[in-house]
């Protein structure tokens, strides 16, 4: 016979928060460098952890 309530209780503590390493890079700086207008080492790239919503139709990054 299963214990239908710790089998739930075990499945809650593996449902967390997916985290993930994400890199934003200025388009118009990317394009810039691609026509050799820009140096390389001007390129603006910001580097974070976000947050997944794995139900998530939309994305929003904060300022």
């Amino acid at each position: 016979m299963i214990n239908l309530d710790r089998a739930l209780t075990q499945a809650s503590k593996n449902i967390g928060a997916v985290r993930v390493k994400v890199k934003l890079t200025n388009a118009i700086d990317e394009e810039l460098v691609k026509r050799g207008l820009l140096n390389p080492n001007l390129l603006r790239v910001y580097e974070a952890e976000a947050l997944l919503d794995t139900g998530a139709v939309r994305t929003a990054i904060p300022v």
